[in-house]
């Protein structure tokens, strides 16, 4: 029966870091693909600004992902023994997974309002 408990707070937590890492790592290709249609296509450079807001909406979810993990560790009523222990050796991840999130909040909001100052790709708005 213990065994599930500890199942359960790792399952919820593993299910919300493995939608967090898709989210972020998606906040991320996307400004790369904005760069490769800017420099290799010779595209406006308006495209980093549109790069830019879809990184930060994706890194914003990315974010409410990391919430999730967070709050699997707050449990609103008795744990199970093996809480303690699952939480010393998820925490640490959590904390990462919150700064990376930001991060990525704060370099997505900058691509989307100077991405288009950017000297790759064409100069044409």
């Amino acid at each position: 029966m213990e065994q599930n408990q500890q199942c359960m707070y790792e399952l919820a937590f593993i299910r919300a870091r493995k939608r967090f890492i898709a989210y972020a790592v998606l906040a991320i290709l996307i400004p790369v693909v904005g760069s490769a249609l800017c420099y290799w296509l010779g595209k406006p450079t308006s495209w980093m600004g549109r790069s830019g807001a879809i990184m930060a909406g994706l890194a914003f979810l990315a974010d409410l992902k990391a919430r999730d993990m967070a709050d699997v560790f707050k449990p609103s009523g008795y744990v199970g023994i093996s809480f303690s222990a699952t939480k010393k050796k998820y925490f640490s991840q959590v904390k990462i997974a919150q700064g990376i999130s930001v991060l990525l909040i704060l370099v997505g909001t900058a691509l989307w309002g100077f991405g288009d100052l950017l000297p790759i790709g064409s100069q044409i708005h």
